[in-house]
C-alpha cells in the first residue's frame, strides 16, 4: 500500500467514525468530495498528482472505492470518491471492524453484569448499584463512536479491572494514583490515560444514569481561599470552626465536601459573600484590615477567591454558600471572560450575582490602563447569555469593551 493509497483510506475511516450514528450502522455509503480532501490539487506538482490519481484508481480496482469524475476532465480530475463495502475497508487498513467490535464488547461487558448482580447483594453502599447501572448501559449502548475514540476489547477490559476495584472502597485509601496505576496496570501512568479516554462515554452515559464518581482519581488538588468572621459548621462532627478573626483560610475540596453551611459570627441576618476572580485582589480585599474597615468592603462578610472559572472546590463551596442563604457579588476582569466568569459563577449559585465596579464608569477611569483584547478574546462575548447582558452595569461595559476591543484588569482596580 502507497502512502496516497493509506491517506485514502485512512480520510474514509475517519469519516466512517464522525459521521457514526450513536448505535448501530445505518448508512449506506461514505462520500468524500476531492476538492475537499486534496484541495491543493490544481497547484500541486504533476507527480504528486499522478500519484493520487493512480492510488485512487487501484483502490476502484480493489473493490474498495467508486470514483466519479469531473464531466469534462474523466480520467484527469476526479469528482467525489465513494466506498460502500465498510467491512472490506477495515480489513484492506488492517483494522478491525467496528461494528464486530463493538458487538464483542457489549456481549463482554453484559457478562460482567450479570456476575456483578449475582454477588452485589453482599456489597455496601451506593457505588456497586453504579458501577452495574453504568456497565449495563455500556452493553446496551456502546458503539461505534466510543470504537473512533480507541476504546477496544483490551482498553474495555482494564476499565472494568478499575470498576471491580472500587467496589471495595477501602483498598483505595492512603495509595496514590500513579501507585493505583502500577498495582493494577503494572504502569505508573495507564491510569491516567484509561480515564481520559473514557472520559466522553463517562459524560454520555451521566446523561441519562447515575455514573460512578471517579474524579478522587485525577491528579489534581483544588483548594479555595476563603476569608471572613464566619462559622464553618460541617456534617459529622459537633465542633465547628470558628474564625472569629476573620483570617484567610485555605481548604481543599475533601474539607469543603463536609462542610454542612457557614454562618456568621455575629447575630447579622442579612449575608453577603464578594468572590473575586483573581489572586492580587483576593489578598488585597481578603485580608483582614490592621486599621479602620474601609466603607466599601465591610458590607461584605467574607470573601472567596474563585481563581478565574470556578475549580471543583470553589463550586462546591459556592453551593454551600448559597444553601446558606448569602447573596453574591463579583468582582472581575472588565472583559469578555471576566463577565462569563460571573455567569459562571451565577449559574452555579443558582441566584443573582450583582458585579462590583463592572460598569462602564469603571472602564472609562482605567482606560489609560487597558489592555488590548485579540479577536478570539471578543469572541467570547458571544457566550453571554442575554439576561447575564441585562444586569446592571454590563451592558454599558460591554458596549465600551465591543467599541474599544479593550478590557481591564482587575488588579489596576481599587476597591476602597
Amino acid at each position: 500500500m502507497n502512502a496516497w493509497e493509506k491517506k485514502i483510506l485512512d480520510a474514509f475511516i475517519s469519516h466512517y467514525f464522525v459521521s457514526a450514528p450513536e448505535s448501530g450502522e445505518n448508512r449506506s455509503v461514505l462520500r468524500i468530495r476531492s476538492s475537499v480532501f486534496f484541495p491543493d490539487f490544481d497547484s500541486a506538482p504533476t507527480g504528486e498528482k499522478e500519484s493520487y490519481i493512480e492510488a485512487a484508481k487501484s483502490l476502484e480496482q480493489k473493490v474498495l472505492v467508486n470514483l466519479r469524475w469531473e464531466k469534462w476532465n474523466k480520467d484527469e480530475r476526479l469528482k467525489t470518491l465513494s466506498c460502500d463495502n465498510f467491512e472490506r475497508l477495515f480489513e484492506e487498513a488492517g483494522r478491525p471492524y467496528p461494528k464486530t467490535e463493538a458487538e464483542k464488547i457489549k456481549a463482554v461487558v453484559g457478562a460482567k453484569v450479570k456476575t456483578l448482580k449475582a454477588t452485589s447483594e453482599k456489597m455496601a453502599g451506593t457505588a456497586p448499584e453504579k458501577i452495574i447501572t453504568f456497565l449495563e448501559f455500556v452493553s446496551l449502548h456502546f458503539g461505534l463512536r466510543e470504537i473512533g475514540q480507541g476504546i477496544n476489547q483490551q482498553a474495555m477490559e482494564e476499565f472494568v479491572r478499575l470498576l471491580e476495584f472500587l467496589l471495595e472502597p477501602s483498598r483505595l485509601e492512603k495509595i496514590t494514583t500513579r501507585a493505583l496505576s502500577i498495582l493494577l496496570y503494572r504502569d505508573s501512568k495507564h491510569l491516567e490515560s484509561l480515564l481520559a479516554l473514557f472520559s466522553p462515554l463517562l459524560s454520555r452515559a451521566q446523561k441519562t444514569i447515575p455514573v460512578p464518581n471517579l474524579s478522587f482519581l485525577e491528579r489534581s488538588y483544588p483548594e479555595i481561599l476563603i476569608s471572613g468572621k464566619i462559622i464553618i459548621k460541617f456534617k459529622n462532627t459537633k465542633e465547628p470552626l470558628i474564625n472569629a478573626g476573620g483570617h484567610i483560610l485555605g481548604l481543599p475540596l475533601e474539607t469543603i465536601e463536609e462542610i454542612a453551611s457557614i454562618q456568621l459570627v455575629s447575630s447579622k441576618k442579612e449575608k453577603t459573600v464578594l468572590t473575586i476572580e483573581n489572586k492580587e485582589t483576593f489578598y488585597a480585599l481578603g485580608t483582614p484590615p490592621k486599621n479602620s474597615p474601609c466603607k466599601n468592603l465591610s458590607q461584605y462578610d467574607c470573601f472567596l477567591y474563585t481563581g478565574g472559572y470556578s475549580n471543583r472546590a470553589s463550586a462546591v463551596l459556592i453551593k454551600t454558600l448559597a444553601f446558606s442563604d448569602f447573596s453574591f457579588f463579583h468582582a472581575g476582569d472588565l472583559d469578555p471572560d471576566g463577565i462569563l466568569i460571573l455567569q459562571h459563577i451565577q449559574d452555579i449559585a443558582e441566584r443573582p450575582v450583582t458585579p462590583v465596579r463592572m460598569d462602564a464608569a469603571t472602564f472609562d477611569q482605567y482606560r489609560p490602563w487597558a489592555r488590548a483584547l485579540t479577536k478570539p478574546m471578543l469572541r467570547q462575548i458571544e457566550k453571554i447569555r442575554e439576561e447575564t447582558k441585562n444586569i446592571p452595569g454590563l451592558a454599558g461595559l460591554l458596549r465600551r469593551i465591543e467599541e474599544t476591543s479593550l478590557g481591564v484588569e482587575q488588579e489596576i482596580v481599587d476597591y476602597r
